[in-house]
């Protein structure tokens, strides 16, 4: 079960939960597991999440103001067939819970939480996002295993250390945007104060252990991966 959980640590998931007692346990509780938790109050706002963020699984409530959560699936639907969806519900859901099944949803979890039964969904799930595509190709020799997090160049791994995994991670989950210093910031010192010498450093290194011609300056804007092929 350990390493069925270290899985969850790999990917992301977006929370839709208009009570804002229950988003806020829930939230907590799958920060424990996930390595990023999205939120979203409502379904519109979740659809807008969805696309800026694409994370792993969508995790969904029901009954929402604004965009319900199965009006939500069907819309993600309509162009991703792949990203899991789990519908919460509660007893007096049923009825819409079964009309939802014709919508593509992976799977619903009841109100109150099972912390064992959401775990056994989720990992469940996380495994064939995994092993759909484990290794990717960053560039020509260079090749990246998503499931051991471990990077190599022509058969040889290439050690990195814990932030610069995360660097790494952070420009191939986001490799056709352009990330600027305060994006990374945030996302791999979120409390901490990073020094610019402290960024730059981090940086430098990564980049001279991928190549410098593979994370590219964008002028005035930050930095972005370039000559992404996938495998």
């Amino acid at each position: 079960m350990h390493e069925d959980l270290s899985i969850l640590k790999r990917l992301s998931i977006l929370l839709v939960e208009d009570n804002a007692i229950m988003r806020k346990e829930v939230s907590d509780m799958l920060r424990l597991f996930f390595r990023d938790v999205f939120i979203a109050e409502n379904g519109e706002s979740a659809f807008c999440c969805y696309e800026d963020e694409k994370p792993d699984i969508v995790l969904s409530d029901i009954k929402m103001p604004l965009m319900d959560g199965v009006t939500l699936a069907r819309k993600i639907r309509q162009n991703d067939f792949e990203t899991p969806i789990v519908l919460l519900s509660s007893y007096s859901d049923q009825n819409t819970l079964l009309s939802s099944l014709n919508t593509g949803v992976n799977g619903y979890l009841l109100k109150p939480l099972n912390l064992s039964d959401m775990l056994s969904l989720f990992t469940k799930l996380s495994k064939h996002i995994i092993l759909k595509d484990p290794v990717v190709t960053v560039c020509n020799g260079l090749l990246y295993n998503m499931l051991s997090e471990e990077l190599y160049k022509e058969g040889e791994m290439i050690h990195l250390g814990k932030k610069e995994k995360s660097l790494l991670k952070l420009f191939l989950k986001h490799k056709d945007s352009t990330l600027s210093k305060e994006e990374i910031i945030s996302s791999i010192w979120p409390l901490e104060e990073i020094s610019d010498s402290a960024f730059k450093n981090l940086l430098n290194r990564l980049r001279s252990k991928v190549g410098f011609e593979l994370i590219v300056s964008v002028k005035g804007s930050g930095w972005r991966l370039n000559n992404w092929e996938s495998k």
